[in-house]
């Protein structure tokens, strides 16, 4: 598309000069989350944990994550997102990076504990910045470009932090998955520095961009907001049906999701042939495919405008690639091939169903309801850790979780092909661009 329009060239500026960074935190933020899946097999001997204790170590990260996400949120509307996505990254590296210091159970709880109130209000945070810069089928674009970073973290992080934990062993000390942890969370906390100079609140403050195109960019947000006509206060969002629908469709998204990313790296341990090189290979593979998805899927439901079948679908997909895995047994070409499946599916989703999120909400609703539905998607990872953790022990196989896996996506897909026709979004593509054009 020709960028002729100051629209048009300030969306270009914009997709150029902030969604690498915007990348690079929800890439190493969710790194950061999910790289105690890979410090497991060597981490847990060291420190004493069962599959029930570290699945319930993993869980408690989302306690203080889940509390504080709404105020989190607010405050960032308040303050502006500079400062406060700033905040953010250096608080939860640093806390990241101290899990370098555990030495049993009780140590590692209050790690993911503290972790989980450094991070709270990052991705919604983020996903109300986004909304502020870009709307209509823009944003779609904008969304599945960003949530490339959510399966990178797991393909890429995923052979990097093994590469750390096997040959950072003995530095400074450490043992290579303390190193691992050092390592990763100070690299968070680097880069909230960098965001203090780099990431302009909103349109007006970007130094990068003229008078004409500021004007544009937020006259196009303006008009959104003007034809938006679902809750827009703060308490309104947080009771609102259309909020409390999408966040039982997250929480449905999230749980197999989570169970995925912390568990991967032991359920390929447990199959035959499981080894480095395994974990390696069912972590690149899948996941790059899943980001390629996600930044395809979006292409496509851009030029088509929003439909629930375009979260439906790919939600539908997943859950029968888990399926494929629970139905393996101990197949590694089984479990490889349906983790692929499982990853395209779920990550194509992701960012439809935050398109239509931030399409449903506006203003401070979308501070509000963008946090409501992120704390109970969040609690999925909650769940995924210690009720993973529980079944695994309890059936000796990750067989009957990945199931319960399996039907919560098919669910999700289910509920969403039905209740998101009711949602007060505009789904043409033609309508939004002449609403936003002007």
């Amino acid at each position: 598309m020709t960028s002729n329009t100051p629209l048009q060239r300030a969306n270009s500026k914009a997709i150029r000069r902030l969604l690498p960074i915007l990348i690079l935190l929800l890439f190493i933020n969710y790194l950061d989350r999910v790289n105690v899946g890979f410090a497991a097999p060597t981490m847990n001997p060291d420190i004493g944990l069962t599959a029930l204790t570290y699945g319930i170590g993993v869980a408690v990260f989302f306690i203080g994550y889940v509390l504080l996400e709404i105020p989190s949120n607010y405050v960032m509307y308040r303050v502006g997102a500079r400062t406060w996505i700033s905040r953010i990254a250096i608080t939860w590296g640093l806390v990241a990076a101290a899990h370098a210091l555990v030495t049993d159970f009780p140590t590692f709880a209050i790690a993911r504990v503290l972790l989980g109130v450094a991070e709270a209000g990052l991705l919604p945070g983020i996903l109300l910045y986004i909304s502020l810069w870009f709307s209509g089928p823009q944003r779609i674009l904008v969304l599945g470009i960003y949530y490339v970073a959510v399966p990178l973290s797991t393909a890429i992080g995923g052979p990097v932090s093994n590469w750390l934990i096997h040959h950072g062993s003995e530095t400074f000390g450490l043992d290579g998955w303390r190193f691992m942890f050092a390592a990763e969370g100070l690299a968070a906390t680097a880069l909230g520095i960098v965001v203090i100079f780099l990431l302009p609140s909103r349109p007006r403050d970007a130094r990068w961009l003229t008078d004409e195109e500021k004007q544009a960019m937020e006259g196009a947000s303006d008009r959104a907001s003007a034809n938006h006509h679902g809750s827009r206060t703060f308490a309104a969002a947080l009771r609102s049906v259309v909020t409390l629908r999408l966040a039982g469709i997250f929480l449905l998204l999230t749980f197999p999701m989570f169970a995925i990313s912390f568990f991967l790296p032991l359920l390929t341990s447990a199959v035959d042939g499981g080894g480095e090189a395994a974990v390696n290979l069912v972590t690149f593979i899948p996941f790059t495919l899943g980001a390629l998805a996600s930044f395809g899927w979006s292409r496509f439901c851009q030029k088509r405008g929003l439909r629930p079948w375009h979260y439906a679908l790919p939600a539908g997909i997943g859950g029968v690639g888990v399926l494929v895995c629970a139905l393996g047994g101990t197949s590694f070409p089984v479990l490889l091939g349906g983790i692929i499946v499982a990853a395209v599916g779920i990550y194509a989703a992701i960012p439809v169903f935050w398109s239509f999120a931030t399409g449903s909400l506006t203003g401070a609703a979308a501070a509000a309801g963008l946090a409501l539905i992120n704390t109970v998607g969040s609690l999925g990872g909650f769940i995924a850790g210690y009720f993973t953790g529980w079944l695994r022990d309890a059936t000796g196989a990750y067989q009957v979780p990945l199931g319960v896996m399996a039907a919560c996506l098919v669910v999700s897909a289910a509920i969403a092909l039905v209740s998101l026709r009711r949602q007060p979004l505009t789904v043409t593509p033609d309508a939004v661009d002449a609403r936003t054009e002007g």
